[in-house]
C-alpha cells in the first residue's frame, strides 16, 4: 500500500455514550481537518476487515459488553500494529497497565473542558504517521528484499567495514561462492590481483562519501576461472550521514567484453578493408544518393571524396538508369547480394569496365546498398586475346598440313582436333572432341598416350612412335602455356612415317655395306698416306736440295688427309636415325664453337629454342658453317646464332659470299679457298637434308654470310628469345 498517497486518516471512535461520542467526532474534525470519525457504541463483528475501514480506533474502556482491554486484545489478534487510543474516564495504573500490556498505542484520561480533544487529535495523528511510516519501511524493506533475492543482478552487501555481509542467489552463480563462504570476507577473495588497484581506489572513494560508483574488474570465481565484472557500488547513509551499508550491484559481462573486442576488431578490420581495399566501394541509399566511397573509387574515377558524395549512382554508372535499379532494389531482400556489370564514368571523359556486387543492408532506418567495384578492363582485354589465341588454335588445328593435330584439356578429353591425317586415321573431328584416348584408342595405344598427355600437363614434352592401324606415327606432346608460363592445356601432334621408317630401314642396311667399306678405306688410305708422310720428313732430313718440292709434295698429303677425314665423317654419320633429341639450341652451339679454331673471333647466341635433331649430325652442322665463317671471315669475326619461325640461322659479319657464288657454295667440291676441300658446306646441305631440312645462304645485316635452316621441327609451340654471349 502507497501510504504517502493517504493524505486523510479515517478513526472509528467507540463509546457506549452515543451523545459523547458525536461530540467527541465534532471536535476531532475541527482540530485536525484530515481526520473524519466513525462512531459506534460497541465494537465491530468483523475486526479482520478492521484496517481496510479505518486508520485509528478510539476506544472507551468501560463499556456494557466488554471493556476497553477486550476490544483492544481482540483487534491486536487480527491487527498488531493499528493505531488504538484507549481514551477512558475510568483512569487507574492497573487499567493503565492492562493497556500497555495488551499493545495500546496511547492511553488518554477523559477530563472536563474541549481542550482535551485537541491532545487526542495530537495523538491520533502522531500514532497514525508513526504506524504508517512504520508501515511504508517494512514494506519497502520487503520489497528490497525481494528486489535483491530475484535480480538478475548479484547483489554483493558489505558492512561499513566493507566486509562481506549479504550475497543473493545470482551473485552465488556468477561468483561460484554461497553466501556463507563469503560472510566475513573482504573484496580481496574475489577480486584478481590485476584489479586490486582499481578497486582499492572505489572502496577508499566509497568510504569517504556517498552515492555510486561504476567500474569493470576482473574477478575470480571460487573454481579459479578468471572473469570481467561490472560493478555499480552505492553507499547507504542514515538521517546522520552514518554509513548504513554498502550494497554492489554486478554482472558477469565476460562474454560482452569479448563481444565488444571481437566488434572493435572487426569494425578496425572493416574500416581498413573500406579504406585500403583494392576494390572499389561506395555506400549509397535507397534513392540511389552515394553517402560514401573508399579512395579507391576516388582514384579510379578520378573524383573527389567531396564530388562523389551526393551523386546519384547512375551519375557514376553510365549502364545504370533510375528506374531499372530502383526496381532492381526493390525487389532484394536484407543481406541478399546482386552481381552485375557496368561502366564508370571517369572525371576526364573516358570509362571503366566494372564488375558490381550490390549487397542490401537493413539499418535502423531506411536500407543502405554497399557497392564493391573492380575494374576488369584487363580481364576484358585477356579474354579478348584468348577468344582470338583460340580462334588462331582452332584454324592452325583444323588446317594443320602433313599430320594430325589434338589439344586436350586437364582430364585428357580432347577439346579439339584436326589436321589431315584425321581422316586417314578413320576419325572425325566431331567424334574426337569431348573423347577420351581410352575411348578412341585400343588399350597399349591409349594408356602410353594418357602417360605422355599427363606428363605434357605437368610441363614435360615427349617424342615417342606408336603402331595404328597398320601405320607408324611419330608423336609429339608438349604443354599449353599462357604468357604468365602456366600450363592451361596439352597439345599432341602426330605424323605417318611408315614410309619414312622404311626408307631408313633400307638406308640402315646400306650404311651397314658403306661402314664397312669405310674401315677398309679408312685403314688403306691412311696407312700410305701415313709411310708417304714419313718418307718426305725422311727426305727433308736427308736431302739438302731445296725444299720447293718437298713442300709442294707435304701440301699434297695435307689435302688429302682433309679430304680423306671429311669423306669419312660424311660416310660414317650417315642418315638422321629416329632416335632424335629434344636439343637445346644454344648448349650445341656453345659445344660447336669450342671445337672450333677461332682464335679471337666471337659467338652471340640469340636463342633458347629446343628443336628435334640428332645431337652427332647438327654439332657437325654447325662446326662446319662456323669454321666456314672464321676461315673467311678473319679470326676477329663476331658469328650470331639465332632463331626463325621454323628453324635458326647461323650470321657473321664477315666478307660474305657473292651472290653469284651462292648457288655453288653446298656443291661437293666447291671452295673459293686456294687450301679448301670444297667439302665443308656440302656436308652442311647434305646432314640438313638427312634431317628433311633446308639450308640456304644470303647476306647477313652486317653483310657477312648468313646460313638459314628452315623445316625444322621445334619443341617450344612459341618462340621465346633470351641473349647468351660467348667469347
Amino acid at each position: 500500500m502507497n501510504w504517502s498517497a493517504r493524505s486523510s486518516i479515517r478513526v472509528l471512535h467507540v463509546d457506549d455514550d452515543p451523545e459523547f461520542a458525536e461530540l467527541t467526532a465534532t471536535f476531532l474534525e475541527r482540530e485536525d481537518e484530515r481526520l473524519t470519525v466513525e462512531t459506534a457504541q460497541s465494537p465491530p463483528a468483523e475486526l479482520d476487515r478492521l484496517a481496510d475501514d479505518v486508520d485509528c480506533v478510539v476506544s472507551d474502556y468501560d463499556m456494557p459488553e466488554l471493556t476497553g482491554i477486550d476490544f483492544l486484545e481482540a483487534v491486536r489478534e487480527h491487527h498488531p500494529d493499528l493505531p488504538f487510543v484507549l481514551f477512558t474516564g475510568k483512569g487507574s495504573e492497573e487499567v493503565a497497565s492492562d493497556a500497555i500490556s495488551a499493545g495500546v498505542t496511547d492511553y488518554i484520561q477523559k477530563e472536563h473542558g474541549t481542550g482535551q480533544y485537541a491532545v487526542l487529535a495530537n495523538r491520533i495523528g502522531n500514532a497514525v504517521e508513526q504506524y504508517r511510516s512504520e508501515a511504508a519501511l517494512e514494506a519497502s524493506q520487503e520489497r528490497l528484499s525481494l528486489f535483491i533475492e530475484q535480480s538478475p543482478l548479484g547483489v554483493l552487501e558489505y558492512d561499513e567495514e566493507f566486509e562481506i555481509v549479504g550475497l543473493n542467489p545470482a551473485g552465488e552463480e556468477i561468483l561460484g561462492y554461497s553466501e556463507a563462504e563469503l560472510c566475513g570476507h573482504t573484496w580481496q577473495k574475489l577480486v584478481s590481483p590485476s584489479s586490486y588497484e582499481n578497486v582499492d581506489d572505489v572502496t577508499t572513494a566509497l568510504s569517504a562519501g556517498t552515492g555510486g560508483f561504476h567500474s569493470v574488474d576482473e574477478n575470480v570465481r571460487k573454481d579459479g576461472e578468471r572473469i570481467v565484472c561490472e560493478w555499480h557500488n552505492r553507499v547507504v547513509t542514515d538521517e546522520e550521514g552514518d554509513v548504513v551499508a554498502v550494497f554492489s550491484l554486478f554482472q558477469d559481462v565476460t562474454e560482452r567484453r569479448r563481444h565488444e573486442e571481437h566488434l572493435r576488431e572487426t569494425t578496425a578490420r572493416l574500416e581498413a578493408l573500406f579504406e585500403h581495399s583494392p576494390d572499389m566501394i561506395d555506400i549509397h541509399d535507397a534513392e540511389g544518393t552515394i553517402l560514401d566511397v573508399n579512395p579507391r573509387l576516388c582514384e579510379v574515377t578520378g573524383y573527389d571524396e567531396s564530388e562523389l558524395v551526393g551523386m546519384k549512382v547512375w551519375d557514376v554508372d553510365e549502364t545504370a538508369t533510375p528506374d531499372d535499379v530502383r526496381a532492381a532494389w526493390e525487389r532484394m531482400a536484407d543481406g541478399e547480394r546482386l552481381e552485375l556489370d557496368g561502366e564508370y564514368a571517369c572525371r576526364d571523359g573516358s570509362t571503366v569496365p566494372v564488375e558490381v556486387h550490390v549487397r542490401r543492408i537493413e539499418g535502423d532506418g531506411d536500407p543502405r546498398f554497399v557497392v564493391s567495384s573492380r575494374d576488369v578492363s584487363e580481364r576484358i582485354e585477356r579474354e579478348r586475346q584468348l577468344e582470338a589465341a583460340t580462334a588462331r588454335y582452332r584454324t592452325l588445328v583444323e588446317r594443320f598440313p602433313d599430320g594430325g593435330v589434338f589439344m586436350f584439356d586437364d582430364d585428357l578429353r580432347y577439346t579439339l582436333a584436326g589436321g589431315d591425317e584425321l581422316a586417314a586415321a578413320g576419325l572425325t573431328a566431331d567424334e574426337v572432341v569431348g573423347s577420351h584416348p581410352d575411348e578412341l584408342f585400343p588399350a597399349d595405344v591409349s594408356a602410353e598416350l594418357v602417360e605422355r598427355y599427363r606428363d605434357a600437363l605437368a610441363g614435360t614434352s615427349h617424342v615417342f612412335e606408336q603402331q595404328y592401324h597398320g601405320e607408324r606415327y611419330r608423336v609429339r606432346t608438349l604443354p599449353v602455356r599462357n604468357d604468365d608460363g602456366d600450363v592451361v592445356a596439352g597439345m599432341a601432334v602426330s605424323r605417318v612415317i611408315t614410309e619414312q621408317k622404311r626408307r631408313e630401314e633400307q638406308l640402315g642396311r646400306q650404311n651397314e655395306r658403306l661402314e664397312a667399306f669405310t674401315e677398309v678405306v679408312s685403314h688403306d688410305l691412311r696407312t700410305p698416306l701415313s709411310v708417304a708422310e714419313g718418307h718426305l720428313d725422311l727426305a727433308r732430313a736427308d736431302c739438302d736440295c731445296g725444299h720447293e718440292h718437298l713442300d709442294r709434295v707435304e701440301n699434297a698429303h695435307a689435302r688429302i688427309r682433309t679430304l680423306l677425314e671429311e669423306l669419312l665423317a660424311l660416310a660414317r654419320d650417315g642418315p638422321r636415325h629416329e632416335a632424335v633429341d629434344t636439343v637445346p639450341l644454344v648448349d650445341v652451339a656453345r659445344a660447336s664453337w669450342r671445337n672450333v679454331d677461332t682464335g679471337d673471333a666471337t659467338l652471340v647466341v640469340d636463342t633458347d629454342r629446343q628443336i628435334l635433331a640428332d645431337h652427332s649430325q647438327l654439332q657437325q652442322l654447325l662446326e662446319n658453317v662456323m669454321r666456314n665463317a672464321v676461315e673467311h671471315g678473319g679470326e676477329d669475326v663476331t658469328v650470331t646464332v639465332g632463331e626463325l619461325a621454323d628453324g635458326f640461322y647461323v650470321a657473321d659479319d664477315g666478307a660474305g659470299i657473292p651472290e653469284s657464288e651462292r648457288a655453288r657454295v653446298f656443291e661437293k667440291g666447291f671452295s673459293t679457298a686456294s687450301d679448301g676441300t670444297g667439302f665443308g658446306l656440302y656436308i652442311v646441305a647434305e646432314l640438313a637434308d638427312r634431317h628433311g631440312w633446308t639450308v640456304r645462304v644470303s647476306e647477313s645485316e652486317n653483310g657477312g654470310a648468313r646460313f638459314e635452316i628452315t623445316g625444322v621441327d621445334l619443341v617450344s609451340p612459341e618462340p621465346r628469345t633470351s641473349v647468351s654471349h660467348d667469347d
